[in-house]
């Protein structure tokens, strides 16, 4: 067994919920950051800067700089600490710039917020390069050097292994598909389909057995049309026609139908199965004619991201200088580009005059001032610019500027404290703390659930009493209570039953496609909603959700909203209502009202109950002695006692802690309830909220949710069974059961506000 209070509990669901994944992720993506310091590293080595520079970014992991410590404090963090200042717009400390390596200071202060190449326009014009003129020399370089390496790349890829021509294309780098010639890009769809040849012989065959499925079922429910009409046919002529009871004419009709609609909708289903899988067949046998309509639209344009100019260009100098064959692959590109632009009478035509030299047969292009031009161009300007956008990228500081907002703020707030470690250089925290097997069990166990929503109607007894008028009860009933099977709907929920004086709904992952298959609706021409069942009596299989509960805390919130609606509209018709009931009345802005006894001040506020568990144990699905889909669990008995609880005049919702943890587990966003803005300031206050057992607000949903007390499970009085929290000790054993400090079998309930 392991010993737990509820404040650690509770900060073990904080630090496992997906609100704090969410935050890691936001503020830290390693794979950016490790793609971002790989090119800092390359890039530093090409432009031939200090090895120890560039070593300074070779395994560097993600960090964050806290502004406002003596320089002394940052040693080797210099340069971020110097970045972190610009960024925040401070004033650099004397004496920084000088204890931060010169080279990395240069790509600093040259850095421009540059993304696409034409934002270079000006750059590029004192090279005697235009944008296009740019990217011409550029795709001539790049394929020169990879129609080098094709033969490689295809030996590469009968080592691959992949079992879809869009599979195979992801595995190979993109500026290979940007940039090989068509010849080759023709080689190499060849080898890829060539090596896929025999799935798609098979998924060929599969189509065949497919449009033999189809054209069977087709046959099938051709043939039940006929059965049917031959059946009402018979209807007609030996029952109807002879007199025949009414009760066995409907009786037949009704066989004869459900047969027709259990067939029908299990072969259309069927169909819907087949021509869904006939779409992935032919879209798999698409893919190669797809792949080449796409890349017979291939363009180099103006807005080409520099990290990408960036990538390509680092690629091909791993491979060092252009061999005498790539030279002349360059240069029959390059006339290629050149003799475009001049046929376009492109405006930048006059440009190209700078690569022109005089020959014994006339004008031909220098090809070696063109290359010049472009390596200078990258190596003095795209590169440095890149780098230093690189360095302003990997570098965040705390604490942020007042100017964020005051949600931004707590976000970063609430980061630091769960993630960060340090004080002036602050690094992802290693967990060394491993969660007890027994906790982690526990807690995992509810991170998908089913879960229960029970709701009661105050005051409907004692409605019933009074009213005397069985007709008039039903009416008020039913126009509140189809109020909340709308909103159960909404959320996806399945309406198990209406109890006369509240109802029972189930949440999960197939909650309402379950349901749609289990009944069919219909409306009266009196507004009168029906269903009836359409269960065959198949295995019901209950699909645990990571929004079971979400979705259940929801429902509840919009149901005790929808109930104070409910009462606001219809307050006024109390007086007829319960006529014999209101002896006095009193009137407001002109409006007469009946003074009733304190008994109809809580009438129709609900009572909800939420309980949640896992399928099987806690709750199962199966047809009951009258053949209705129906629940079995202790969960259900969990949902009805909280259902129970009551406040003075106003609804109350109750959910058990499977439900509470489902719900915190998979959250995307949680409150403190701490009023305060100031970051260091809220920090300090957050330190001391998790000491103490406290609440949780969500502003996206409008709710708050708060502990209310212990429920001991096992306690046959129910007037006992709900109780206060003494110590909040609790422990839990490797079956997963909690228990509080007396040993006795517990879970904590709470209670969910709407605001």
């Amino acid at each position: 067994m392991n010993n737990i209070n509820i404040v650690e509990l509770h900060n073990i669901i904080e630090e496992e919920s997906k609100y704090l994944q969410n935050l890691k992720e936001r503020f830290i993506d390693q794979v950016k950051f490790r793609k971002v310091t790989d090119h800092i590293y390359k890039g530093i080595k090409i432009l031939g800067y200090p090895e120890d520079v560039a070593k300074i970014f070779l395994n560097l992991n993600p960090f964050f700089i806290w502004l406002g410590s003596p320089i002394t404090q940052y040693k080797d963090y210099e340069w971020a600490l110097y970045i972190g200042h610009k960024k925040a717009g401070l004033p650099i400390p004397t004496g920084l710039k000088e204890k931060c390596p010169e080279c990395i200071i240069s790509l600093i202060d040259i850095s421009k917020p540059y993304k696409l190449i034409y934002e270079f326009n000006t750059e590029l014009k004192n090279y005697s390069l235009s944008c296009d003129i740019f990217l011409s020399i550029h795709k001539s370089y790049i394929n020169a050097r990879l129609e080098s390496l094709l033969p490689n790349l295809l030996s590469d890829i009968e080592r691959m292994v992949f079992k879809a021509f869009s599979e195979a294309l992801e595995k190979i780098p993109k500026f290979y598909l940007e940039y090989l010639s068509e010849p080759s890009l023709a080689k190499l769809f060849k080898k890829i389909s060539a090596m896929l040849q025999q799935d798609k012989e098979r998924v060929t065959e599969e189509l065949r057995s497919i449009n033999l499925y189809e054209e069977r079922i087709k046959e099938q429910i051709s043939n039940l049309y006929m059965e049917t009409n031959a059946g009402l046919k018979d209807i007609l002529d030996n029952l109807v026609s002879k007199g025949s009871e009414f009760e066995i004419i409907t009786q037949k009709t009704s066989n004869l139908f459900s047969r027709l609609i259990r067939l029908f909708l299990g072969n259309v289903h069927h169909l819907r199965d087949y021509e869904r899988r006939r779409m992935e067949l032919q879209k798999f046998l698409k893919e190669e004619e797809d792949a080449q309509a796409m890349l017979e639209k291939r363009t180099l344009d103006r807005k080409k991201p520099i990290n990408e100019l960036f990538e390509e260009y680092i690629f091909c100098q791993n491979y060092g200088t252009l061999t005498p064959q790539e030279e002349k692959i360059f240069a029959r590109n390059v006339i290629f580009h050149f003799e475009e632009l001049h046929r376009q009478k492109h405006k930048d035509v006059p440009l190209l005059a700078h690569f022109e030299k005089k020959g014994l047969l006339g004008v031909e292009l220098d090809f070696n001032e063109v290359k010049n031009a472009y390596e200078t161009f990258m190596r003095k300007e795209l590169l440095p610019v890149y780098l230093g956008n690189c360095l302003f990228e990997i570098v965040d500081f705390l604490p942020p500027s007042k100017s964020e907002s005051k949600k931004m703020i707590k976000d970063i707030a609430n980061f630091k404290y769960y993630i960060l470690e340090g004080k002036e250089i602050l690094t992802p925290r290693s967990r060394n703390d491993v969660l007890p097997e027994e906790i982690k069990n526990f807690l995992e166990q509810y991170r998908r659930t089913i879960t229960v929503l029970i709701y009661d109607i105050r005051g409907s007894s004692y409605m019933g009493v009074k009213l005397h008028n069985a007709l008039k009860e039903q009416r008020i009933k039913y126009k509140f209570a189809k109020e909340m099977a709308t909103i159960g709907k909404n959320y996806g929920g399945f309406l198990l039953k209406d109890t006369g004086d509240g109802g029972i709904l189930w949440f999960a992952e197939n909650s309402e496609s379950l349901y749609n298959h289990l009944y069919a609706e219909s409306t009266t021409g009196k507004g009168i909603n029906l269903r009836y069942s359409i269960f065959s009596g198949a295995e019901l299989e209950l699909i645990p959700s990571t929004d079971a509960s979400k979705r259940a805390i929801l429902c509840a919130r919009d149901m005790v909203i929808k109930a104070e609606e409910f009462i606001r509209a219809n307050f006024i018709h109390y007086r007829d209502w319960f006529a014999s009931v209101a002896e006095r009345t009193m009137e407001i802005e002109g409006v007469t009202y009946a003074l009733l006894p304190p008994e109809f001040k809580s009438l129709f506020r609900i009572g909800i109950g939420i309980a949640s568990g896992s399928p099987e144990r806690d709750v199962v699905l199966s047809a009951n002695s009258f053949g209705d889909p129906d629940l079995v669990g202790p969960i259900l008995a969990d949902a009805h006692l909280y259902s129970m609880e009551r406040m003075p005049g106003r609804s109350v919702i109750i959910c058990d802690l499977p439900s509470f943890i489902n719900f915190m587990l998979n959250a995307e966003n949680f409150e403190f309830p701490i009023e305060e803005s100031e970051f260091d300031k809220y920090l300090r206050i957050l330190e001391d909220v998790r000491k103490l057992p406290h609440g949780y607000l969500y502003p996206e949903y409008k709710i708050s949710i708060a502990p209310r007390g212990m429920h001991i499970l096992e306690e046959l009085d129910k007037r006992k069974a709900l109780c206060e929290m003494k110590s909040g000790n609790l422990m839990i054993d490797e079956a997963g059961n909690l228990y509080n400090e007396e040993k006795k079998k517990a879970k904590i309930f709470y209670e969910i506000i709407p605001l």
